[in-house]
Formats: C-alpha cells, structure tokens, sequence
C-alpha cells in the first residue's frame, strides 16, 4: 500500500499527547537497553514540549496520518565537545509496528535534516540503542547516506551506591 501521500509530519501538540506517551510505552518497552528503567511520562512530555520554547537545539516531530499518530522523532543540536561547531543526534526515533516499512520513518528523518540545515547542521548522528530490528535499520541508515561507524554497549552494574 503506497501511503506516501496521506502521511504528514507534523509538531508536537497537546492533542497527540496520550497518542505519544502510548508511542513511549511502546518503545520503552520494546527496548532492551532501557525497559528495566521506569518511564517518567511527565518528564518526557516536559523534554517534548521544549521543542517549542527552544526549537533551535530541540526538534521533535510526529508522522501523521489524520489524526493518528505513526511514529516520532526527537532530536537535539549540541556542540561537539572539542569544537563549537555544532551536531544534530537523535535521541529518539521510533514508528509503531503497524507501520515500521512505511514512509513514517523516511519522512521522518528527512524532516530532522532539513530542520538541521536550516541552523547550519552539516552533521547528523543517528544511533540505535532499543536492540529492535538492528539489522533492518542498519539497512535503513546506510539507505539514507549515513555511515555505520561503532556500536552500543550497555553494562549493568549491581553494586552502585545508593541503591
């Protein structure tokens, strides 16, 4: 089914909120580097909507089609730490299964690159740390230009102070 037409990506906004902290839930549990850490849901949506009081260095996007939420994007700009020139990295990126291989995801990244270019981005990271389907999105990012250049690793430490 070609879906291209009649999905859009759109800003954040108050009424997509319980479509987003669903989309949140689905991802964090999904993911196996952090769905053993509770999901603060307020303090999300505070990281979210910073998106529209600092929409420089903080982008977050959703791929729409009607009323229904696809799948997000959030992204930040930082400086590099041993340069001022600034870097775009996502922090999150995720469709829901129902619609993984659709556009939502391209449409989706292609709107982090050009809301980068407009600041001046010349740099993009992105990364995957959820450990759902590796393979196909390392496809997907080598599909898009992006080069594969290291790895996650995730430790567990039991022994940690205060705990």
């Amino acid at each position: 089914m070609n879906d291209a037409g009649r999905i859009s990506v759109v800003g954040y906004e108050a009424r997509y909120r319980e479509q987003v902290v669903a989309l949140a839930r689905q991802m964090h549990a999904e993911s196996a580097s952090h769905n053993d850490m509770p999901l603060d849901e307020a303090k999300l949506i505070a990281q979210l909507e910073a998106s529209h009081s600092m929409p420089d260095t903080v982008y977050f996007r959703l791929a729409v089609r009607g009323e229904e939420v696809l799948g997000g994007f959030f992204g930040v700009v930082s400086t590099v730490y041993f340069t001022q020139e600034k870097a775009a990295r996502d922090m999150a990126w995720f469709v829901t299964r129902d619609h993984r291989g659709s556009r939502a995801a391209l449409l989706l990244v292609a709107d982090f690159e050009r809301w980068g270019k407009e600041r001046g981005i010349r740099k993009f990271f992105l990364g995957q740390s959820t450990g759902v389907n590796v393979e196909t999105t390392t496809r997907l990012y080598e599909h898009l230009g992006y080069r594969v250049i290291g790895v996650n690793t995730v430790k567990e430490c039991a022994d940690v102070h205060g705990s």
